[in-house]
């Protein structure tokens, strides 16, 4: 049973607990395996703000990896833009590594 988790004073409806971590023992996301050991060309065809996003969401710059609620501070962009901005990205690289 899930349990709800009303929002924070800032919108957010999950504490922040850090940065997000990946285990490299578990199964990992197929996209993010892909994209740890990128093509140097693999972002070129990706919006810039598209290429910011997954980047740093990701800890792709040398950067430990950036959660959502870090990225709408950094960026401005609301939660549903930034999804929007991610899901069209990993969609666009998706489509370049088939």
């Amino acid at each position: 049973m899930r349990t709800f988790l009303w929002p924070a004073e800032d919108g957010w409806p999950y504490p922040d607990s850090g940065p997000e971590m990946t285990d490299p023992s578990a199964d990992m996301d197929d996209d993010l395996l892909c994209l740890r050991v990128p093509s140097p060309h693999l972002f070129e065809h990706l919006d810039p703000m598209e290429r910011r996003v997954i980047t740093t969401h990701y800890g792709l710059d040398g950067q430990p990896a950036r959660n959502m609620k870090q990225l709408h501070a950094d960026t401005g962009l609301s939660r549903a833009e930034l999804r929007q901005v991610l899901g069209s990205g990993l969609h666009k690289l998706r489509t370049q590594l088939r």
